[in-house]
């Protein structure tokens, strides 16, 4: 898997797909508003905040990016939504890992009626959905933005 990150926000999404996957790439989605590459036999996954744009691809099967500016005060509110009792120690102060995580297991896992309570999330580099799957995780946190990525751990 390669991650491409930008400052510019959704605009940079077309410059890093462009970098990711050749000059013939496009970017088409499929009915539930998942992201696919014509032109590339890469799998892709794209995430947006404010000010930066993250795309990901792989040969590999299908994989899931998500990029977030800080933003403790709004995850808190919702902080029961989204994290099981169990899960709240491991992550402590670190919301934006644990959310991110979460958004880009979701993405991965390629079943839009996942909701992120049910995804869980049993250390910080493995995660499980509700139909049995494992996730690996990698999560970068810089003063900016959080920014994870999940594949499918066969």
């Amino acid at each position: 898997m390669n991650v491409y990150v930008a400052p510019g926000g959704r605009q940079a999404v077309a410059e890093l797909i462009q970098r990711a996957a050749g000059p013939d790439a496009r970017v088409i989605h499929d009915p539930d508003g998942a992201p696919l590459l014509t032109g590339s036999p890469l799998n892709v996954s794209i995430s947006h905040s404010r000010r930066y744009a993250a795309v990901a691809v792989s040969s590999r099967g299908r994989i899931g990016v998500d990029i977030e500016e800080p933003r403790i005060e709004q995850l808190r509110r919702v902080i029961s939504k989204f994290l099981a009792p169990e899960e709240l120690p491991m992550w402590g102060e670190r919301l934006l890992a644990a959310w991110t995580c979460k958004e880009a297991v979701f993405k991965a896992a390629g079943v839009a009626t996942i909701g992120l309570g049910s995804i869980r999330l049993i250390a910080t580099d493995v995660a499980t959905v509700p139909d049995g799957r494992r996730f690996r995780l990698q999560t970068v946190e810089t003063p900016d933005y959080t920014l994870s990525t999940a594949y499918e751990d066969n």
